[in-house]
């Protein structure tokens, strides 16, 4: 290759390099903050659709700032797992320079388009941001208290999904979704464990493999009866005349039990975002409750 050719090779590479340290195909994990808006009857509101989308995009921008000091931090564990060395960083694609920077400038624009639906959510941001620089910095270390801060954050897109339209939280939509995010949390330290090929490579110590499985079952049948709970209870009674919502359940059961077959089974776990987009089960089960939503709230 000649010089010239090389020089610009060269930003295209680092550009490539950048994109794979924000971790797009992680966005998927922001839906959680679309789902006030869903089940507020609220997404054919303009004005709520345009608050809920600027808080989904606050969010990827703020979870990328995110995975790029994460991978910061781990660069030599991450070289001794069997996936993660294959980041940017572990490989050696991108300096850690580079990688700080664009860390502090996602942060900040994250924070920025925040406040264009105004400072509550530019709080939730900053807390979210804040909550997670302690999980990279040592929370991720403390056994089960490392699954439950993650699974705070997926209750802050929750919270930002409402303050960010102005849409009234629920406390079954908070509690629903807290559960959810706990399950992928744990899920995700299964994935780590069942994988890793020797205990440094392990993103967290003092886990046993066989209590992460009973803890996965456990929490998946709670998610499961906290959505049958929501599904009858008095807000949505009131707001349908019936129980119609119910019939979306079987979605919410297939989805668990297939995750939980892939967790224990396969050790799949560990990547939740890779697996709704590549497993057609996952994927029917998404679907199906996706539609199904629909046409009871708004068909």
């Amino acid at each position: 290759m000649s010089v010239d050719a090389h020089a610009r090779a060269r930003p295209r590479q680092v550009a490539r390099a950048l994109l794979e340290l924000a971790r797009p195909e992680q966005w998927i994990k922001n839906g959680f903050v679309l789902l006030p808006l869903i089940f507020a009857h609220a997404a054919f509101d303009p004005v709520a659709v345009r608050g809920a989308l600027i808080a989904v995009l606050a969010f990827c921008l703020a979870s990328s700032a995110v995975y790029a000091g994460n991978d910061l931090v781990d660069i030599e564990r991450d070289r001794r797992h069997p996936e993660k060395c294959r980041r940017p960083l572990a490989r050696g694609a991108l300096g850690p320079g580079p990688a700080r920077l664009f860390a502090i400038l996602a942060a900040a624009a994250g924070l920025a388009v925040a406040a264009i639906d105004g400072w509550p959510l530019v709080a939730v941001i900053a807390l979210y941001l804040v909550l997670q620089v302690a999980y990279t910095l040592g929370l991720k270390r403390v056994a089960y208290l490392d699954a439950f801060v993650l699974a705070c954050g997926f209750l802050l897109r929750i919270i930002g999904g409402g303050v960010g339209p102005d849409i009234a939280l629920t406390p079954w939509i908070v509690v629903v979704g807290f559960l959810v995010a706990l399950l992928l949390a744990l899920g995700k330290r299964q994935g780590d464990l069942a994988q890793a090929v020797d205990q440094a490579a392990r993103a967290t110590r003092g886990y046993r493999l066989e209590s992460l499985n009973r803890a996965l079952v456990v929490v998946a049948i709670a998610t499961l009866g906290a959505y049958v709970l929501y599904t009858v209870s008095a807000d949505v009674v009131a707001r349908h005349g019936s129980h119609p919502l119910f019939w979306s359940t079987p979605w919410v059961a297939l989805g668990l039990l297939r995750y939980l077959w892939l967790a224990l089974r396969r050790g799949a776990g560990g990547n939740p975002s890779r697996l709704v987009l590549r497993d057609r089960w996952l994927l029917l089960a998404v679907a199906g409750w996706l539609v199904t939503l629909g046409l009871i709230l708004y068909g």
